[in-house]
């Protein structure tokens, strides 16, 4: 396990991690994913399965493999699988009833 920081992107679709980081607890990728900056570059990104724990909660996800200068990311999707949702006036996460049909 790696404890990290980074930051939640609610508009980012996928969790971002350092490839090295990725690479030194064991975590290669199985393909790639295409993936829109906000400038508008459009890349194909590494991605790898990796489990993402925030406080007492786990889930699997997609982890994108980013490069050295790359910021961490909590994304969207990781956020929906831990039922988390994200507070902006107190800028902290908040715990959520995930619906169900």
């Amino acid at each position: 396990m790696v404890v990290l920081e980074g930051l939640v992107d609610t508009g980012a679709h996928f969790t971002q991690v350092r490839r090295s980081t990725l690479e030194q607890i064991g975590i290669t990728p199985f393909g790639t994913r295409r993936v829109q900056h906000a400038d508008g570059t459009v890349v194909a990104k590494p991605v790898a399965s990796a489990e993402i724990l925030i406080g007492e909660d786990v889930t699997p996800t997609v982890v994108l493999c980013g490069e050295a200068s790359d910021l961490i990311l909590v994304g969207a999707l990781a956020l929906e699988g831990l039922n988390l949702g994200v507070d902006p006036l107190r800028k902290t996460l908040i715990p959520l009833i995930a619906p169900q049909a």
